[in-house]
C-alpha cells in the first residue's frame, strides 16, 4: 500500500499499526492534514520510532496550520520535534487558549517564546497568573522570577515557585536554574529551602558553594541526591567526585573499613567515592550484593578494584578456580578483569551462551537509568575492547593452532545479542547471504566496526548486490557508516532519490571533506533538485552533508525551511567551515525566518545549537547575557578562539555565560 490516494482514505493509515514508521517521509508529505492527524493517535505510540525527517515532515505540516493551536492534544507527542520557526506564528493563539497549552511538554525554547508572548499581553504577571502557566513556566525569563521571588520574599510564596518549577516536564535551563540560586542566596532562610529546590537545582550550585554548606545541609543534599539521583548522573564526572568528596568528608569515611550502612547511605554515588576508600568496601557485604553493584557506574579505577576484589580469596578466588555458578554471580563484572586472568576461566565454562548472557547483561545495564549516563567516551572503548577479546578469545578468533576448531560463523541473531564488531571481519563475511543480508544495518550502524571490517564488509555488499551504482534506496539505508569505505566515485555514483538513503550517510560524522561534497552534489543530482528547492525534511535528512555545500550553494538556501531544520541540525558537531557557518546564521537571520540577530532571543540560540558559531564578529560582540546564554556549550566548542576574545574587553557580568560554557 504506497499511493497516496489510498492512504489518505479514511481509517487506512490507522490499519498500518506499528508499519506505519516504514511509510517514506516522501508519502506522508502527500496526506492531507486530515489523514495525518486522525492517524497521530495511532502514529503517537510509535513516535520513538520515527525517524528525524519523518517527525519533522509531520511536525511542520500540522503546524503549516493556525487550526493547530486546536489541535494541541494530537500533536502532542511531536511537540519534541516541532521547529520553533513553526511555533512562533502560533504564540497569539497558543497564550489565548492558554488552558491547554499550560499542559502540554514544550521545549524550553518553545515555552520561552509562549512566554514572552504571555508577558506581551500581560506585563504585570500576579502571582497567581504565573503559577497557572504549568508547563510553560519553564520559558521564564531571569528578571521576571527575580520579580517574582522579590514581590513576595516569604518562605511560603518562595517555596510555592519552587514547587512549581520542580514540576516542569523537562530540564531546566542553565541560566534559569543559575537565577533561582543567585536570588535566593542571598535569602536568611536559604539554607531552609535545600529541599524545596530539587535535586535539579540543587546540584546546579557551583561545588565552592556546596562546600561551604553546614553539616546538617550536606546530609540533606545526600539524602535528596539519593532519593533522586538522575540529576547527579548528569553532572560531569568532575563535579561528581569533588561533590563525593565532600559529602565523605562529611560523613568521616577516610578511614577504616567502608560499611555496608556507609555504602547503602550513599546510594548512586558509593562508587564515586576516591579510591583509597573504595578499596576498603566490606567484602562480605560486596559478596552478598553483586546485583546491587552491577547496577552502578564504576570509573576505569574502580573496574581495576573491583576486578581485584572478585579475586580475593573472601570473594571467589583465582578465576582459574571459578565454575559456572560463579559466572553466573559475577555476571558483567567478568568484563571489569583483565586479559592475562580472563584467560584463565576454563574454556569449557564460557559457551556460545554463557557469552551470549554476558553480552546481554552488559547491554541492559548500558540502556538502563545508570549506564546511559555513566560512561565517557574512553571507557566506552575500554568496555568494547573487553567484550570483544571475551568473545574472539572463547569462540577460538584468537588461536593460531592449525588444528583447532574452525571459528564460529554467527547467525544474524548472534549479532543482535553481542555486536559485529565484537566479531573478526572473515567471521562476518562468512554468514549466510541471508543472515548477512538481515544484519547489514546492524553492522552499518555499529559504532566500533573498524575500517578493515568495514571495507570487507562492503566488498561482501557489492558481491551479493552488484555496483554501487545499482544499489536500491533500501540498501543504501542499511549501509550507515559502511559506507564511509565509498570511493569519491562510488559516491557520486549513488542514487540518493529518498529521505531514508539520505538520513542513513547523512547520520554519518566520520566523513572527509572531499566526501561530504561528493555527497550533496550527489543529493542535489539524484533528486534533480537545487539549492533553493530542499526543503527541511531533507535538510534533515541530510545532516552532516549539508556541509559539503559550497557557501555560494548555501546561500541559495531556502531561509525558511533551513531554520525549521535547525532544531536538528544545531545539535550535531558539524565539520562546516567558519565561511560555510557564516552563510548558514545569515540565512537564518533573514526576514521570513528568525530577523535580525540583535532581535534574537535565549529561545532562538538554544534552537541553533552549534549554528550559533557562525555568528559574525560584529554580531558577537554586541550580544547582550539573555542571548549568550542561550549559546550551546558544542556552539561555543565550534567558535574561533579569536571571536572569543571580545569577551574578554567586557563587562565580566555579561561574559560570565560564555566563561561558564567553556569550563
Amino acid at each position: 500500500m504506497s499511493s497516496s490516494s489510498t492512504l489518505n482514505a479514511p481509517g487506512q493509515l490507522q490499519k498500518l499499526g506499528s508499519l506505519i514508521v516504514g511509510m517514506k517521509t516522501e508519502t506522508l508529505l502527500t496526506l492531507t492534514s486530515d489523514r495525518l492527524l486522525s492517524s497521530l493517535p495511532a502514529m503517537a505510540q510509535q513516535t520513538p520510532d520515527l525517524s528525524p525527517p519523518q517527525a519533522n515532515a509531520i511536525a511542520t505540516k500540522l503546524w503549516g496550520f493556525p487550526e493547530v493551536v486546536g489541535w494541541q492534544d494530537d500533536v502532542e507527542p511531536l511537540l519534541y520535534c516541532t521547529p520553533l520557526l513553526s511555533v512562533l506564528p502560533r504564540t497569539r493563539l497558543l497564550v489565548n487558549n492558554i488552558t491547554i497549552a499550560s499542559t502540554k511538554p514544550w521545549n524550553t525554547q518553545q515555552a520561552k517564546a509562549i512566554f514572552k508572548e504571555v508577558l506581551d499581553n500581560k506585563p504585570n504577571l500576579g502571582a497567581q497568573d504565573f503559577l497557572s502557566l504549568g508547563t510553560v513556566g519553564q520559558g521564564v525569563s531571569c528578571k521576571v522570577l527575580q520579580e517574582r521571588f522579590r514581590a513576595d520574599s516569604s518562605p511560603s510564596s518562595v517555596r510555592r515557585i519552587l514547587a512549581f518549577l520542580r514540576q516542569q516536564p523537562r530540564l531546566l535551563h542553565t541560566s534559569l536554574k543559575k537565577c533561582v540560586i543567585e536570588e535566593l542566596y542571598q535569602f536568611e532562610f536559604f539554607s531552609e529551602l535545600l529541599t524545596d529546590l530539587g535535586t535539579e537545582i540543587a546540584l546546579s550550585m557551583p561545588v565552592s558553594t556546596i562546600k561551604k554548606f553546614p553539616t546538617d545541609m550536606m546530609v540533606t543534599l545526600r539524602k535528596m541526591i539519593v532519593w533522586d539521583p538522575h540529576h547527579f548522573l548528569l553532572l560531569s564526572r568532575t563535579k561528581q567526585e569533588l561533590l563525593v568528596d565532600k559529602i565523605v568528608q562529611t560523613m568521616g569515611m577516610y578511614t577504616g573499613v567502608f560499611t555496608e550502612e556507609e555504602f547503602h547511605s550513599m546510594g548512586i554515588m558509593a562508587p564515586f567515592v576516591v579510591d583509597e576508600v573504595f578499596i576498603q568496601l566490606d567484602r562480605s557485604f560486596f559478596i552478598d550484593n553483586l546485583d546491587l553493584l552491577r547496577g552502578l557506574c564504576y570509573s576505569s579505577s574502580k573496574m581495576d578494584i573491583v576486578a581485584r576484589i572478585l579475586q580475593e580469596p573472601a570473594a571467589f578466588g583465582p578465576v582459574k578456580n571459578w565454575n559456572q555458578t560463579t559466572l553466573s554471580e559475577v555476571d558483567r563484572f567478568l568484563f571489569f578483569l583483565p586479559d592475562k586472568q580472563l584467560q584463565e576461566i576454563s574454556l569449557a565454562l564460557m559457551t556460545v551462551g554463557r557469552i551470549e548472557k554476558l553480552f546481554m547483561s552488559q547491554r541492559r545495564w548500558e540502556h538502563g537509568d545508570v549506564g546511559i549516563h555513566c560512561s565517557d567516551e574512553n571507557e566506552r572503548k575500554r568496555s568494547f575492547e573487553k567484550q570483544q577479546f571475551v568473545l574472539q578469545f572463547f569462540l577460538g578468533f584468537l588461536k593460531i593452532d592449525p588444528a583447532s576448531p574452525t571459528p564460529l560463523v554467527p547467525t544474524c541473531e548472534i549479532l543482535h545479542t553481542t555486536a559485529p564488531s565484537a566479531w573478526t571481519s572473515n567471521s562476518l563475511t562468512s554468514m549466510s547471504s541471508a543472515a548477512f543480508s538481515n544484519c547489514l544495518e546492524l553492522m552499518g550502524h555499529d559504532p566500533f566496526l573498524a575500517s578493515y571490517q568495514s571495507r570487507q564488509v562492503l566488498n561482501k555488499v557489492k558481491q551479493m548486490y552488484g555496483p554501487v551504482s545499482s544499489f536500491s534506496q533500501s540498501l543504501i539505508s542499511q549501509l550507515g557508516g559502511l559506507a564511509i569505505e565509498l570511493t569519491l566515485d562510488e559516491l557520486s555514483s549513488l542514487r540518493l532519490t529518498e529521505r531514508r538513503s539520505m538520513a542513513a550517510l547523512g547520520a554519518v560524522s566520520a566523513w572527509s571533506n572531499r566526501q561530504l561534497s561528493a555527497l550533496f552534489t550527489t543529493v542535489l543530482n539524484s533528486t534533480k533538485q537545487s539549492p533553493s528547492q530542499l526543503d527541511s525534511s531533507t535538510f534533515v535528512a541530510m545532516g552532516y552533508i549539508v556541509c559539503g555545500a559550497k557557501t555560494t550553494e548555501m546561500n541559495y538556501f531556502n531561509a525558511v525551511e533551513l531554520s525549521k531544520a535547525v532544531l536538528w541540525l544545531g545539535q550535531l558537531k558539524l565539520s562546516c567551515s567558519e565561511e560555510q557557518l557564516l552563510a548558514l546564521v545569515r540565512l537564518l537571520s533573514h526576514s521570513l525566518a528568525f530577523g535580525p540577530i540583535s532581535s534574537w532571543g535565549t529561545d532562538v540560540f538554544i534552537e541553533i545549537g552549534v549554528l550559533a558559531a557562525g555568528l559574525p564578529d560584529m554580531s558577537m560582540s554586541a550580544l547582550v547575557k539573555e542571548q549568550i546564554e542561550g549559546i550551546t556549550p558544542a556552539a561555543v566548542t565550534l567558535i574561533p578562539p579569536d571571536n572569543l576574545l571580545w569577551c574578554f574587553t567586557r563587562d565580566r557580568s555579561a561574559c560570565s555565560p560564555m566563561s561558564r560554557l567553556q569550563q
